[in-house]
């Protein structure tokens, strides 16, 4: 560990270095496919308030995503999809098929609430009745570029269709079904539930669901 010294500062979490402590000195294009990786020569500023000697990272370029909790506080039901997830078939003791809420990648033009409202359409035929934003979140920022949106939409369940969606164009084969809060509380707790948005956003839930069914199941 090298000996430096980092003054004490009172509010802990504020940032010392900011995107102008960075230098891009190159950048590649090491792969084009489905997805794109980047090749990015890099210098950063070092704690010590020093920069540091040229260096390369790899970059998974995926773009932005919208992730929305679909959730009906009058009947306490959750609105969940489950799909095939390929990056899923290394691990030999669970199934590559996942219990996730509704989420898709961001196009040009369109705002973050275009497309919670498109995804839900697409793959759940779900209408959503009011939409909170909840806060933006950084996937896997040591080498991936995605960050996600997550989105609250509140729902009627009684207008929901369980069934088999998703775009033919896509490959989405998307199963949509209700599930009542406390079963997606134990699909937590056993480990059915295991992928980071539908953790986070059923953990905001857990915290927030009170205010929730106060404020629609009075209205």
């Amino acid at each position: 560990m090298r000996d430096v010294t980092i003054l004490a500062m009172s509010n802990k979490l504020t940032r010392r270095y900011h995107r102008d402590d960075v230098q891009i000195i190159k950048r590649e294009e090491a792969y084009q496919g489905f997805f794109r990786m980047e090749k990015l020569h890099l210098k950063q500023r070092r704690f010590d308030g020093q920069w540091s000697e040229t260096f390369t990272r790899e970059i998974f370029v995926r773009g932005d995503a919208v992730g929305v909790l679909l959730y009906d506080p009058r009947s306490d039901q959750l609105l969940m999809v489950e799909q095939f997830r390929p990056g899923a078939l290394y691990d030999e003791t669970q199934s590559p098929w996942m219990f996730e809420i509704v989420a898709g990648m961001t196009e040009e033009g369109e705002t973050l609430e275009d497309v919670v409202r498109r995804e839900a359409q697409e793959e759940a035929g779900c209408d959503i009745e009011a939409l909170e934003k909840l806060f933006s979140y950084w996937v896997s920022p040591g080498g991936m570029d995605e960050q996600i949106a997550l989105f609250l939409g509140v729902i009627d369940s009684r207008k929901v269709t369980e069934g088999v969606y998703g775009l033919d164009d896509e490959h989405e084969d998307i199963r949509v079904e209700l599930v009542d809060f406390s079963e997606a509380v134990r699909g937590l707790q056993d480990g059915r539930i295991n992928n980071a948005m539908a953790i986070i956003a059923l953990q905001w839930l857990q915290l927030n669901r009170e205010r929730l069914q106060q404020q629609w199941c009075q209205s």
